[in-house]
């Protein structure tokens, strides 16, 4: 496959986008229940449930998110900005069981 991105400026980009993604910044409260969902449903294999909680490998994290969405009691959040939002669950989606 082609890039649509001239490759000088993909190397140029990627040391900003690497530092851009902040996993620390996720966390899981106590409404967690310990259902891994988090990690079976991460596109890139980049949760790992340590204690019965989720801990995120930044190095493989792409900040998608879906684990965010995908948690049924909502107990992952980013920092303080995703407590006022609420959870985007696409009508057709069924969690890995």
């Amino acid at each position: 496959m082609k890039s649509k991105v001239p490759m000088f400026l993909v190397k140029l980009c990627k040391p900003i986008y690497d530092r851009a993604r902040k996993t620390d910044h996720l966390h899981v409260n106590d409404d967690c229940i310990s259902c891994g969902l988090c990690a079976k449903n991460c596109p890139v294999s980049a949760i790992e449930i340590k204690d019965g909680k989720p801990v995120w490998i930044k190095e493989q994290c792409v900040m998608c998110l879906k684990c965010l969405h995908c948690c049924p009691k909502f107990a992952i959040q980013y920092d303080n900005k995703t407590k006022k939002h609420r959870q985007y669950v696409h009508p057709k989606f069924k969690p890995s069981k």
